[in-house]
């Protein structure tokens, strides 16, 4: 997943379950989301829910890159969203502030400083130490 993939899946995430900018919610590699109390994640293959956070979030991805809101609520109906569901994912869109999608890119540039790869390999020291 893309720096923009976490950072948009979290914001959908907050604005979805009703988590504040204040709390603690990370998105991982593996779609994978943590916030104090659990780990879960997402499957928006067999969850409705699930799958309208992750067309919030692919919608404001696209949005990022230049895409109009209107444009957006079209696509989503041409894809065979429900039109109910296209506008309720246009409502979060255009209520989103100014500063809210420059702390989206702030949060971008964050989750892309997180570039280590896990470890594969022994760690055990070898040689003299």
């Amino acid at each position: 997943m893309t720096p923009e993939d976490r950072a948009t899946l979290e914001w959908a995430y907050r604005v979805g379950l009703g988590f504040s900018a204040e709390d603690e919610v990370v998105v991982l590699r593996d779609l994978s989301i943590i916030i104090p109390s659990e780990r879960m994640t997402l499957d928006p293959s067999s969850s409705p829910h699930d799958a309208l956070l992750v067309a919030l979030a692919q919608a404001m991805k696209l949005h990022l890159t230049g895409v109009n809101f209107g444009k957006l609520r079209l696509d989503l109906i041409a894809a065979g969203m429900g039109k109910e569901a296209a506008n309720s994912v246009h409502d979060h869109l255009v209520d989103i502030s100014v500063e809210e999608w420059d702390r989206l890119r702030e949060r971008i540039n964050w989750y892309g400083d997180d570039n280590g790869d896990p470890i594969a390999a022994s760690t055990k020291a070898s040689g003299d130490t």
